[in-house]
């Protein structure tokens, strides 16, 4: 098997330069043949995988998080090449989504894990017993194991998204949120930066397109989901599958913190098709304009603003997923 890692060397909070050579090490006792590139800026990782495909990589594999996962999704379109992953970012939710071993971002797991890690970095050796390391080998075996599924993809013009696309408060949240932050705190970076936008944020207008039925709402936050799973821990996309070639979207009315939280909780415990200020549909086309331009972000990097059509790509990748996965 032939195979491509492409490792963006700046994701998540852990350094796992030692790890990755001993993952290598163990795919190529498998029977691949596996080189690595390093992306050095935004984007390069589609640029990366669209060579790698093209130069007859069976498979190309994102080591990193939710981004670097993206944007090698994005090379692949109208390749035979099927995307792996080896979760690890910050956020890994594509992965907890389709089953692949990783851990929760938000679990004290995630923490000790780091802990280790820098030790092994500082002592440039391995530890005899360190949790992340036998996660990420776990999500080695899934690649070796070779289950294979076709999934769709949302577009946006020349982008294409395998999560989500999120319009209005949490694209700002995500525009706001740096790297700095990213890498020192993990996904807790984004709970203060949350609360501080929601009280700034007013909300818009909008008037979306949804498969030709048009719908006026007052909202600050829509999710154009393709997964079910929403920063790891939410099920924004409820019924949502990955090979339905639909696309699930959520309209959150209203505005102010408190409606946040309502909003929050009710799609923590599944109630959602059921609350009447939570509007959700399942289509295959999608355009929103706003009274004022709304940002919009793509599986959680910074994009575009409104008004923009959004539509679902049916089958578009490969992807490797663990045996036991279900759909």
């Amino acid at each position: 098997m032939r195979a491509e890692l492409i490792y963006n060397p700046v994701a998540g909070q852990i350094v796992i330069r030692h790890i990755l050579e001993d993952l290598i090490q163990f795919l190529n006792r498998s029977g691949w043949s596996v080189s690595i590139r390093q992306t050095t800026g935004p984007g390069e990782a589609t640029e990366l995988a669209r060579d790698a495909a093209l130069n007859g990589a069976q498979v190309v594999i994102a080591a990193g998080g939710d981004g670097t996962v993206s944007e090698v999704a994005n090379g692949l379109i109208g390749s035979e090449a099927a995307l792996g992953v080896l979760p690890i970012g910050t956020s890994n939710t594509f992965a907890l989504q389709m089953g692949i071993p990783t851990l929760n971002p938000l679990l004290p797991t995630k923490n000790f894990a780091k802990l280790l890690m820098d030790l092994e970095e500082n002592v440039a050796r391995p530890l005899p017993t360190n949790f992340y390391r036998k996660v990420l080998f776990n999500a080695a075996r899934v690649l070796v194991e070779k289950r294979t599924i076709r999934v769709d993809l949302g577009k946006l013009g020349d982008r294409y998204f395998l999560m989500w696309a999120g319009i209005g408060l949490d694209a700002l949240i995500t525009e706001n949120v740096s790297l700095e932050e990213k890498q020192a705190y993990g996904a807790w970076a984004y709970i203060p930066r949350t609360i501080r936008t929601i009280r700034q944020f007013p909300g818009a207008e909008v008037r979306l397109a949804l498969d030709g039925k048009n719908i006026v709402s007052n909202t600050t936050l829509i999710i154009v989901s393709n997964i079910q799973l929403y920063a790891g821990i939410l099920p924004v996309g409820l019924i949502a599958r990955v090979d339905d070639a639909k696309l699930d979207v959520c309209i959150f009315k209203g505005g102010g913190f408190f409606t946040f939280v309502q909003h929050a909780l009710k799609v923590a415990s599944h109630r959602q098709l059921k609350d009447p200020q939570i509007d959700y549909h399942q289509c295959q086309k999608i355009t929103i304009e706003s009274v004022r331009d709304l940002p919009i972000h793509l599986d959680g990097e910074p994009y575009t603003h409104t008004p923009v059509t959004i539509e679902t790509v049916p089958s578009a990748i490969e992807v490797i997923v663990p045996k036991r996965y279900s759909g």
